[in-house]
């Protein structure tokens, strides 16, 4: 295996050749926003991209990288999984990737006439379009996580297929989000919300690792850096005690500390590991580096692409007045998608336009339709964002998807009441009825009857195994806190106890009860939220 930087991976046998996931583009991703940390430049890319097979967990741009896809040889074949949408399929369309080859979940693919196989494993919820990718070669194995959140059935399962035990598993753990770093938030509340996630993340991942009990763990896939001096400023959440962004030492000290029983290591861009020897080789290019103090390294890495990031600002024409109309005709388009999720958005969004075309534009999500004023004339909204025009036009236009732009980080947000709403944040990212209609089958079809105990501050709650936002198991990724509230470290949607509602998000409520031996303290009276059970 040889790490390409971030979430590449190449991975060579006997007759086998196959990258993974590899971003090397010196254009960064995002609307020229995210770079790669460090830099993976000095990788001999004619070499690496001289494969047989490819892989694509997702279409995030720092995985899905156009360079990367249309440079790859004629003999190659690219493998993804097949989603409930063709937004991904459509993607590399429009980029000119060749040889696709879509998979269900758990479909081995076969590399060659040796045995070796590769097959992918979404995210149970079809809200979050993303899988890792399972390698048997050689006969070893090796678990490609990307940004997957798994459950422990889906790690062992992982580890059944490869005969009972996991050589490799790269993990992420550094956040991938725009919250809470791009919300009009006090610097103290962003920092308590940087703290709450990152501590949540480390949790579930380090929980995961600890069962799953592979020979050695990778922490991969991030942090991203910021190059733009726009977007420079975020840096400093790499850095921070807690900063959401925490780098591949910092992850790494803490799984060491979590599953004492696991090996975990620290790869660099260029570095090699034998599996089967458990030898591994560092790329010497990394002799003086340390994440301890990169502000130099930053600065120099900044210098160095200020062609590129100039290259991203020319290539964003400022748009024209047409944009209103365009923005009208997108969001008409989107309130025709989705019943469903209109009615659990249900709210205003306002839209601060700045730059060359200006405007307050007022989004109005109901059960009964969409409606769009561009005269700003709502009195209550629950949303705003601000984003410059010359961002927002590649999205309104169809070029890049909202997630792109909110990963970007080129905008600010703000909501009140302070609650996330997923299936705004869905509409936007899927914008695509098969992906939107995959989510309502889920959700209400989903089962409720698997169950488990946990101790609140009153005293023992009877409550639904699985999260009902995505379906995390809460029996390894739920976090009882203070004052009766259990935390799903997946996504970090807190719920009360007593009543399951859920305290951050907007959410189906989590079905919860009393043990019986609380309902015969309170004689025998049930309670409302016992309904379900």
């Amino acid at each position: 295996m040889t790490f390409l930087g971030h979430a590449g991976i190449r991975v060579d046998g006997v007759d086998l050749s196959m990258i993974m996931d590899c971003w090397l583009s010196d254009r960064g991703a995002f609307q020229g926003s995210w770079y790669q940390l460090p830099s993976n430049s000095h990788l001999d890319q004619a070499r690496v991209l001289d494969v047989d097979f490819a892989t694509l967990s997702h279409e995030h741009l720092d995985h899905m990288d156009a360079d990367v896809l249309t440079r790859l040889p004629a003999r190659t074949t690219l493998l993804v999984h097949r989603y409930p949408s063709p937004n991904l399929r459509n993607r590399l369309r429009r980029i000119g990737a060749r040889n696709v080859v879509e998979l269900d979940a758990w479909q081995k693919f076969h590399l060659n006439d040796r045995g070796d196989w590769v097959c992918f494993i979404p995210e149970q919820s079809p809200m979050c379009h993303d899988s890792a990718v399972l390698v048997h070669a050689g006969g070893a194995s090796f678990l490609h996580r990307n940004d997957a959140r798994m459950t422990v059935g889906q790690m062992r399962r992982a580890a059944m297929e490869c005969g009972g035990e996991l050589d490799v598993v790269a993990v992420q753990m550094s956040g991938a989000s725009w919250h809470p770093i791009c919300y009009e938030y006090p610097e103290s509340e962003k920092e308590r919300i940087s703290a709450e996630k990152r501590s949540g993340k480390f949790e579930a991942v380090g929980r995961l690792i600890k069962l799953a009990s592979p020979k050695l763990a990778v922490p991969f896939a991030g942090p991203m850096c910021f190059l733009d001096p726009m977007l420079r400023e975020h840096n400093r959440w790499l850095t921070a005690p807690n900063g959401i962004f925490p780098d591949q030492s910092q992850a790494a000290q803490y799984l060491a500390r979590k599953a004492p029983r696991v090996e975990v290591a620290t790869w660099m861009p260029g570095d090699t590991y034998d599996v089967l020897t458990r030898t591994h080789r560092p790329d010497p290019h990394w002799r003086d580096f340390s994440y301890g103090d990169i502000t130099e390294y930053l600065d120099a890495y900044a210098s160095a692409r200020e062609p590129q990031i100039a290259e991203t600002y020319a290539s964003h024409r400022e748009p024209g007045p047409e944009l209103a109309d365009q923005f009208v005709e997108h969001f008409n388009r989107l309130g025709e998608l989705s019943p469903y999720f209109r009615e659990r958005i249900d709210m205003t969004v306002r839209f601060d336009v700045t730059g060359a075309v200006e405007g307050r534009w007022d989004v109005d999500f109901r059960p009964e339709g969409v409606s769009v004023d561009l005269g700003g004339g709502a009195s209550d909204y629950q949303y705003r964002f601000t984003v410059d025009s010359k961002w927002l036009a590649p999205v309104i236009k169809g070029d890049i998807a909202w997630e792109d732009l909110f990963l970007s980080l080129r905008f600010r947000a703000w909501r009140n009441p302070d609650i996330y709403n997923d299936y705004l944040v869905g509409l936007l990212k899927h914008a695509e009825p098969q992906a939107l209609d995959a989510i309502e089958r889920y959700e209400v079809s989903r089962a409720s009857d698997e169950r488990l105990t946990v101790q609140g501050a009153d005293g023992a709650y009877e409550i639904s195994r699985y999260c009902p936002h995505a379906g995390e198991d809460l029996a390894i990724g739920g976090l009882v806190l203070e004052g009766n509230v259990i935390r799903c470290l997946g996504h970090n949607l807190e719920f009360d106890l007593k009543t399951g509602e859920c305290l951050n998000a907007r959410c189906n409520p989590l079905l919860t009860r009393r043990t019986l031996a609380h309902a015969e303290q309170n004689g025998g009276r049930e309670q409302p939220h016992l309904v379900g059970f």
